[in-house]
């Protein structure tokens, strides 16, 4: 910074030297007072003297502890003091100051940014418009990232690779059978392997779907065949009352899943048979 401001000379810490020697007193007393303790055994005879010399030990431990909140709240005040003296004085105003730059550096910037953006976008229009691309594609389908570190060139290099991606994926789309579909699909993502395993999956369940109905076509139209036959056997040769009773026996050659499906059509209509 200007005017040679010496921070470390103002910020300037006192040191605590009388405090410390005291603490490094009363350390050696406890250490003189508790060498023993190793050495000490717990008996019946001798039980309450090492109760009474713990509690000594605690009594001790609490009076410094209470010592050392009083010096804690003594040392923390002057200090929230000084602290909320230098957000005021110092932070806040460093904040400001290059807040106030940041807003001017990004006027500058965000100007520099639209110019690079304008001049890939007319140059990504010109090139897709020579391609007959424009039905296809847009500048924002590209998907450049734009900074200002990122060379025109650079980015210039990315369009045309996009480009001609394009081109060749067109190309591609055009030889396949399903190509009308796939090239909507491929509008949607621009991506020719994604759009293709698209439709190609599609097709194969309208297929197998096709099949499936195919065969249910097919075992209803013999069924029928078999009902038919049926009919025609039991057709009377002369006229028949039709709550006259008549017996008719032939033989059925068949599947066993068309017998069964034979079966339950005489059950259902409560036709009779052994």
């Amino acid at each position: 910074m200007k005017n040679n401001i010496d921070i470390n000379e103002i910020m300037k810490i006192e040191q605590m030297p009388i405090v410390f020697e005291q603490l490094e007193k009363i350390g050696a007393l406890i250490e003189e007072s508790t060498k023993d303790l190793d050495k000490l055994e717990c008996t019946e005879e001798n039980k309450q003297e090492v109760k009474k010399r713990r509690t000594e030990i605690n009594n001790t431990l609490k009076v410094l502890e209470d010592r050392r909140k009083e010096i804690k709240n003594s040392l923390l005040e002057p200090y929230n003091t000084f602290n909320e003296k230098y957000e005021n004085e110092c932070k806040t105003k460093l904040e400001n100051a290059s807040e106030l730059l940041k807003t001017k550096i990004d006027v500058i910037e965000n100007q520099q940014l639209a110019e690079k953006e304008n001049e890939l976008r007319e140059f990504a229009e010109q090139h897709i418009k020579v391609n007959n691309l424009e039905k296809y594609i847009k500048f924002e389908d590209i998907g450049l990232n734009i900074t200002l570190s990122a060379s025109i060139k650079s980015l210039k290099e990315q369009i045309l690779e996009f480009i001609n991606k394009v081109i060749e994926d067109i190309k591609l789309i055009e030889l396949e059978e399903y190509k009308d579909e796939i090239m909507y699909e491929y509008l949607e993502s621009l991506n020719f392997a994604d759009a293709k395993v698209k439709v190609y999956c599609r097709h194969q369940a309208i297929d197998k779907y096709k099949e499936v109905q195919q065969e249910i076509e097919e075992s209803n139209k013999e069924f029928e065949e078999v009902v038919e036959k049926v009919q025609e056997v039991i057709a009377p040769k002369e006229i028949i009352q039709d709550d006259e009773i008549i017996t008719v026996q032939f033989t059925i050659t068949d599947t066993k899943e068309k017998i069964i499906k034979l079966r339950d059509y005489l059950k259902e209509n409560e036709i009779h048979y052994e």
